[in-house]
This record gives structure tokens, sequence and C-alpha cells, in this order.
């Protein structure tokens, strides 16, 4: 959660809202927002945040892979590294942290922890990455499993 954040534009998901924060017409942090954030924003007039409101549209209306809008990532080789590998899971699909961590030759919990600073979680999949035994965790666990469960039912994964 970042409450100091200034978000360019707010989604009001079905599992909660969604901050969009732009630099310039890229897309750099979509995150998930308190409980009761006010809708300010939502309907933004930045094309650059209807692009995104529609990719995300996209995604919880229509159970498919969303286009992924420009972007801008902030991040260590081996973050910017995990992040691409994240966007090769395809839609309605898992992997485990054991199976990302052997095919990028690093470790579990590496994987772990890019997942955790994926800024752009949703469009980046870091919720398709599950853990050996279970679910795993979502975002640094800062929000409750039962989002990544949602997300994951919702691409019929069960």
């Amino acid at each position: 959660m970042y409450d100091t954040i200034v978000f360019d534009g707010v989604y009001k998901s079905p599992v909660g809202w969604l901050g969009i924060k732009l630099q310039g017409n890229d897309l750099i942090k979509l995150d998930w927002l308190e409980k009761n954030t006010p809708s300010k924003g939502v309907l933004s007039r930045n094309p650059a945040v209807k692009k995104i409101i529609a990719s995300l549209d996209i995604y919880f209306n229509k159970a498919t892979h969303p286009v992924i809008p420009p972007v801008s990532l902030a991040g260590t080789r081996f973050q910017q590294r995990v992040w691409r590998a994240l966007q090769n899971i395809p839609f309605g699909t898992v992997k485990t942290y054991g199976e990302l961590a052997a095919e990028l030759k690093t470790s579990s919990r590496a994987i772990g922890q890019a997942c955790r600073t994926n800024p752009i979680s949703i469009l980046i999949p870091c919720h398709r990455v599950v853990a050996a035994n279970g679910i795993g965790g979502y975002v640094g666990d800062a929000r409750p499993s039962q989002i990544k469960q949602w997300l994951l039912h919702h691409e019929g994964i069960h």
C-alpha cells in the first residue's frame, strides 16, 4: 500500500480498487488500494489511463489475457528478468516458484522477492506463480491471499 502516491486514475475491480500511476504515457504502477478508496479519478480523461482501464476491463470482464499497455518498470536487472518471465506465463496456467527459479537459474526465494516487488500486478501476472504445496503469497501478503485465489479462479485455475 502506498498512501503517499498520487495516482493518475483508479479502477474498481471485482476484488478491490487499483491505483494507476503513469510516467508520461507509460504505466509505472498498478497498486491495490485501501478498501474504501474514493471514486475520484475513475473517469479520467487521460487517454493513457483510458487504455489501461480498457486492458483491465478485458481481463476482468472477458476473462482473457489483456493487451499490456506501454510500461516503464524501475527495478534491478534481476527483477526485470523475472517480470519478463512472468509475462510469458500463459493466461489460465501457473508455475511454481521452483519451476520459474529453475528456468532462470536462481532460487525460489529470489523469485518470490521479485514477485513481491512487481509494480504492475495483474498485467504482469505474479499471481500465476504458486508454491509447490499451496497457493503461496501475493504482493508480499500485504493483501489477503483471497485476491490471488480469486484471480486464479477467474482464469479457470482451481
